[in-house]
């Protein structure tokens, strides 16, 4: 037969620091070395790429435990990588590839990573496909060093996983457990739908009478308004009628008023500007200002002249020899100078400021000296009379200046009298024009009074204007279509106008009773109805999957429990038969436990444990899907010995049992293959004979991959690998293919 293990890669895993190669080529590879030379490392590399996620199951600590930890003479590595290759010629794996390589990295990090085929893959995507395939970390197919005795001291529990692993039935169980949690979820996920259905189903139930009163308000609303269409349309267009048949004799006065406006709007421009020439009022206002200024200026300075000759008088009469001549002159010939610079400033405090800054110099001169005065003195007094002079004859100048502009301001006056008083007849003239059009406007007025009334009748009903114009446009200008003609005026003849009056106020007063609706209410409707129909659907979709899942572990419970069964009495039977091959006789047995755990006797016969339900040849019993969750319990009966549970047995016997358990199901369902570590370690030499007829005798049934001490074992075998450990604390491996 073709193996289905072909090859397994470690590169630095544990003790095998570099890259290592083991070939399986037979059906029966033995792994053999001294006790610490890694070859447990083998077994531990194939369970973690299987999935293993727990270090105690690969003898560590913690997961980095697994990447080489280095020796003096050998550095520590950064990752860990192991590598299962398989031949997939019979489809057991769902791959489309003939080869299929399955490999698991690890690195200082702690992160780990699954490939299949060089392809990134997640072990909660990985286990179907391995279970499906009938491999698995924790049944019977792994047996780990020191395990030898696991079904014997296994939970009920856990002897059934591990035969339902061998039987491939766990890919079924992951099944159900999905589709389990799957209910779960459409449980909780409709709990919270029917939650959120009973508080929306009042509000959408509330939202329909109000959405049942809005499109009945609609219909009343289109109703009322194409009988308002009509009746206003009819008065409209009658009282439109009518006003054109009166604007025809008045349209030449309305030209003539027009011609008499635009000549209106010529003359005020006119006016506007003869307006503008009354500026000159403040040029005028500034120069009677500033020859105000310069009349102040004038008498300050008369003021201080009057001063000047005071002290004059006054110098006269002091002893001349108190007089300094030299230094006055001086000062009088600085204040002419000064004098001559004032007449060309305008500004009349900064003038009279000057003036009495020099008096005051003067006066100084006067008070400190005394010492006379000299005719340069009364030079200065005449210059500054000359000085009064020339300021009053700029005084007269300037107001010279402001009679002009008095005169100008006058002629202007004189002109805006003028114009005003044409514009005037003109505007007399237009509103007698004006008289003359509204005289032969008089009816006209009468019939825009009442066209205005029923535009605020119209406009009372909260409609537009331009609404009720565009219905009594003419039919030339606006097709029937557009204007509502055809719909709107054949509801009301001349004849029915009290009827029609009537029906408006009976379907304003329907309106006035159904009462004003929020805009938004249709669109919340909708929104609440849509909302309420999806959680609905919703609900029927989940009720549906629900139904579903329950179905399909109903049908997963119900193969389940079919192929156990059906496969649990061929294992029971097979089961008794290799025990009692392993003894030498007694009996043994398998069943199913439904209360409590049997109680073994020393009978030869077995009875049946109260409560529990047994499934083998010799014994009957219930066989029901209840049966799923109970354990499976071993019973034996030892040849020679009197026991009274599974505790009592010796190891050797206990290791004994588990084979027996072992090839029970390799006789029933074979596995794919086997890693089995020093299962054989607990035997005597003549079970460890037994032990490998048993390998040769299934060798055709499943691939062995066996790390053993024992030579019987050995001798087994078709390839045999040596591991040793050198001076670095590296582990290497040694192959010879053995001759059969």
């Amino acid at each position: 037969m073709d193996n289905f293990l072909t090859r397994l890669e470690l590169q630095g895993f544990k003790s095998f620091a570099g890259k290592t190669v083991l070939e399986f080529p037979s059906q029966v590879t033995a792994i053999v070395g001294p006790n610490g030379s890694g070859k447990s490392n083998v077994i531990d590399a194939v369970r973690w790429v299987l999935g293993e996620r727990e270090a105690k199951q690969l003898r560590g600590e913690t997961l980095d435990n697994l990447i080489f930890a280095g020796t003096p003479k050998k550095p520590a590595m950064g990752l860990a990588r192991v590598g299962l290759y398989f031949n997939n010629h019979k489809k057991n794996l769902p791959v489309d590839a003939v080869e299929v390589a399955l490999s698991r990295r690890i690195d200082r990090s702690g992160n780990s990573e699954f490939s299949l085929n060089d392809a990134e893959v997640k072990l909660k995507d990985l286990l179907p496909m391995l279970a499906k395939a009938r491999m698995g970390t924790r049944g019977l197919m792994i047996v780990g060093q020191g395990q030898s005795d696991i079904f014997v001291r296994s939970s009920p529990e856990d002897r059934r996983l591990m035969i339902e692993e061998v039987l491939g039935l766990r890919e079924y169980r992951l099944k159900k457990n999905q589709a389990e949690r799957r209910l779960e979820s459409s449980g909780v996920n409709m709990e919270k739908v029917k939650a959120m259905l009973e508080e929306l189903a009042p509000h959408v139930r509330i939202l329909k009478r109000q959405k049942s009163r809005f499109l009945r308000r609609s219909e009343v609303e289109e109703e009322l308004k194409n009988l308002e269409d009509a009746y206003f349309f009819i008065h409209f267009h009658s009282l439109e009628k009518g006003l054109k048949e009166v604007e025809e004799p008045i349209r030449e006065l309305r030209n003539e008023l027009e011609k008499a406006e635009s000549s209106i709007s010529a003359k005020e421009k006119e006016l506007k500007d003869v307006g503008g020439e009354q500026g000159d009022y403040e040029k005028a206002k500034q120069l009677r200002e500033k020859i105000n200024g310069l009349l102040t200026q004038r008498n300050s300075l008369g003021k201080e002249l009057a001063r000047l000759e005071a002290k004059m008088e006054f110098l006269e009469n002091a002893p001349a020899e108190e007089h300094s001549t030299m230094e006055l002159k001086s000062l009088l010939g600085e204040f002419s100078k000064e004098g001559e610079r004032l007449l060309e400033l305008s500004d009349l405090e900064e003038i009279k400021n000057s003036i009495k800054g020099w008096l005051s110099k003067i006066k100084k001169v006067f008070d400190e000296t005394k010492k006379g005065i000299d005719e340069g003195f009364l030079k200065d007094q005449k210059r500054i009379e000359r000085e009064i002079m020339e300021l009053e004859a700029i005084i007269k100048n300037f107001q010279e200046e402001d009679e002009k502009i008095a005169n100008a301001q006058q002629a202007a006056n004189r002109l805006f009298r003028e114009k005003v008083e044409y514009l005037n007849q003109e505007k007399n003239k237009a509103h007698a024009l004006e008289q003359r059009i509204q005289s032969h406007l008089l009816e006209k007025e009468k019939i825009q009074l009442k066209l205005e009334e029923l535009e605020r009748e119209w406009a009372v009903l909260g409609r537009n204007a331009h609404d009720l114009r565009r219905l009594a446009e003419p039919a030339s200008n606006v097709s029937r279509s557009d204007a509502g003609r055809p719909e709107n005026v054949s509801i009301i003849n001349n004849s029915d106008w009290p009827e029609a009056e009537k029906k408006m106020m009976k379907l304003r007063g329907e309106l006035a009773a159904i009462g004003e609706i929020d805009p938004n209410l249709m669109k919340e409707a909708e929104e609440s109805e849509q909302r309420f129909d999806f959680l609905t659907k919703q609900l029927t979709d989940l009720e549906k999957a629900s139904s579903d899942l329950k179905e399909m572990i109903r049908d997963l419970d119900k193969r389940i429990h079919e192929d156990f069964k059906k496969a649990f009495h061929a294992i029971s039977e097979e089961f008794n038969n290799y025990f009692r091959l392993m003894f030498g006789g007694g009996k043994a047995k398998l069943f199913l436990e439904a209360k409590k755990a049997p109680v073994l006797t020393e009978e030869s016969e077995i009875p049946t444990p109260e409560g529990a339900e047994v499934l083998n040849a010799e014994h009957g019993g219930k066989e029901k899907p209840d049966d799923l969750d109970v354990g499976v319990e071993v019973d034996v009966s030892l040849p020679r010995k009197r026991i009274t549970n599974l505790d009592m047995l010796s190891g050797g016997e206990k290791t004994l049992v588990s084979l027996a358990a072992l090839f029970a199901l390799i006789a029933v369902s074979p596995p794919p293959f086997l890693i089995l570590d020093e299962i054989d370690a607990a035997l005597d030499e003549e079970n460890a004979r037994r032990f490998a007829e048993l390998i040769k005798q299934f060798r055709e049934k499943t691939q062995f991959v066996i790390v053993t001490h024992n030579r019987a074992t050995m001798e087994a075998a078709d390839v045999l690998y040596g591991v040793t450990m050198g001076e670095d604390g590296v582990s290497k491996v040694l192959s010879l293919k053995l001759e059969g």
